[in-house]
C-alpha cells in the first residue's frame, strides 16, 4: 500500500504546509492508521513539531513534481 492508493481528486483543495497525520489522512481520503504507517516507513515526509508528528505537504509536493519531471 503506497502512494498510488490516494485519490487524485482529493489532492486538490486547500492545504497546509505541515498539518497533523491525522488532518492530512482526512484531507485525501485514508484512514488515520495507514497514514501513520506511512509516516512511521518514511512514505510521506514529516517533521516532529513538539510532542506532535506532521506531514510536511511541502516536501510531499516537491518530491511528486520532481517524480513529473523524471517520467
Amino acid at each position: 500500500m503506497e502512494l498510488e492508493e490516494l485519490e487524485p481528486s482529493m489532492l486538490i483543495g486547500p492545504q497546509q504546509d505541515v498539518e497533523t497525520v491525522e488532518c492530512w489522512a482526512d484531507r485525501n481520503g485514508i484512514s488515520p492508521g495507514m497514514a501513520r504507517a506511512w509516516a512511521s516507513r518514511g512514505v510521506i515526509p514529516t517533521v516532529k513539531l513538539g510532542k506532535r508528528r506532521m506531514v510536511n505537504s511541502a516536501m510531499l509536493r516537491h518530491w511528486l513534481l520532481e517524480q513529473e519531471w523524471t517520467a
